[in-house]
């Protein structure tokens, strides 16, 4: 089953960014903690939506999914900034399942998705690739102009 995350679905959440952010290289030296982010969403819903994957009352999976207007494409974009599918659960079609939901969820609210996956990652990007989605020519670059306190420190 697929849901907004609720408070109480953040221990288990934690849990899954954790074993992400520990698989992909691009993420050292950042902040980890979703409550951060939960709560952003819970005050400000336009923004985006934490979504998890539930089986038997655990969540084995979770997405994070931010809005946007393209002009380039002419409507809102919804952009997966993080998908993450417990490791016992990984080609159970779980990210397929999730993916298809997403597009069903949203279908009159978005004219289409984006989605970024590390270099290294090939069943991801060939899964991508199957549900039809295509790369892009342009590079994902990034600035950080403020810390907060909520990066370490990298050196």
């Amino acid at each position: 089953m697929f849901r907004k995350a609720v408070e109480a679905d953040l221990p288990q959440v934690q849990k899954l960014v954790d074993e992400l952010y520990a698989e992909d290289p691009n993420t050292q030296g950042v902040t980890t903690d979703i409550k951060r982010t939960f709560f952003e969403f819970q005050s400000k819903p336009d923004k985006g939506q934490l979504i998890v994957c539930e089986e038997g009352g655990n969540v084995v999976g979770y997405c994070i999914i931010i809005f946007f207007w393209s002009n380039e494409y002419g409507g809102n974009v919804i952009d997966i900034d993080e998908i993450c599918v417990d490791k016992e659960k990984r080609r159970s079609s779980l990210a397929t399942d999730l993916i298809n939901w997403l597009e069903q969820e949203f279908e009159k609210d978005a004219v289409g998705f984006s989605l970024e996956i590390a270099h290294h990652n090939r069943p991801a990007q060939n899964l991508a690739q199957k549900l039809g989605f295509a790369p892009v020519r342009n590079q994902h670059m990034i600035k950080i102009t403020r810390n907060d306190g909520l990066l370490e420190a990298t050196q």
